[in-house]
């Protein structure tokens, strides 16, 4: 290594005499070049490094700043910040183009908004007022009021069919019925909430209309996708499979399609909570 080095020294000195030499000057425009290249090659990679970090910065600023304005004047306290930090979350992950990231973080939001409001004894009170009509009581959308459905109504064939409870009309497994909301699945209690919150117990019409339903397809299918992504896949039936997959197939429509229910989610809870007198008024009646 020694000899190498005085090669390499002698080689240097040699280089340094051409250079100087007053008739080499091609040659130290040559060497210039060398030098000036890789100096600016080290200094752009690192400009570019660091303006890398800088655009990251400020698209998480404005990420935050976003989700900090979504749900700043949110009616329910003490959840905001953990709100703010999944939506920051959930949009970072659909610029990465990370469905499943971006599905469970928009389902964490959901479900801590739901469990914040099923721990609410206003909203409990008014959900067994409600659940304990008999029979299902709808909102008539023409009477702006609500009225009570018959026992018993036809179906488009002209079968029977019989409408019992809330209970029956939301919940998803017969043993279930009558169970504090605390005890039931997750898909229950979020469709509790939406019925009970942002539409405020109102089906205008048998069994549902369509905004009801749309929503609570979506919201199934923002749990297929946290389920998918929770359990890398594992423990899900064939059908929920091969749901995921055809979300998949079609994330680019269903990120715009998850956020839409999101920001109806949210715009209903801001707007009809806490509950207004009229549907506090039905629930009384059942008391």
């Amino acid at each position: 290594m020694g000899q190498d080095k005085k090669q390499l020294t002698k080689l240097l000195d040699f280089v340094k005499e051409i250079y100087d030499h007053p008739d080499n000057k091609e040659f130290a425009a040559g060497i210039q070049s060398i030098v000036l290249n890789d100096i600016r090659k080290e200094e752009r990679e690192k400009w570019s490094e660091q303006i890398s970090d800088i655009y990251e910065l400020c698209l998480m600023k404005n990420l935050r700043e976003q989700a900090e304005d979504l749900y700043k004047a949110f009616p329910l306290t003490g959840i905001a910040d953990s709100l703010v930090d999944y939506y920051v979350e959930m949009e970072n992950a659909r610029r990465k183009n990370d469905f499943d990231s971006f599905g469970s973080n928009l389902y964490l939001q959901v479900e801590l908004i739901v469990e914040t409001l099923i721990k609410n004894e206003t909203f409990v009170w008014a959900y067994d007022g409600i659940r304990n009509l008999k029979p299902l009581t709808r909102y008539d959308m023409e009477k702006r009021s609500y009225v009570r459905i018959d026992d018993k109504r036809k179906d488009a064939n002209g079968s029977e069919i019989i409408i019992d409870t809330v209970d029956k009309y939301l919940i998803y497994k017969p043993e279930n019925y009558g169970k504090p909301i605390t005890k039931l699945y997750a898909m229950d209690k979020a469709k509790i909430v939406i019925y009970m919150v942002c539409f405020l117990a109102k089906v205008e019409k048998y069994p549902r209309n369509a905004a009801y339903s749309d929503c609570l397809d979506t919201l199934f299918a923002v749990y297929n996708v946290r389920c998918h992504d929770s359990h890398s896949g594992a423990n899900v039936t064939p059908e929920q499979a091969e749901k995921y997959e055809m979300l998949v197939a079609d994330k680019t429509m269903n990120y715009l399609r998850f956020l839409g229910f999101l920001l109806s989610f949210i715009k209903g809870v801001s707007h009809n909570f806490p509950l207004p007198n009229s549907l506090l008024s039905l629930a009384g009646t059942s008391k």
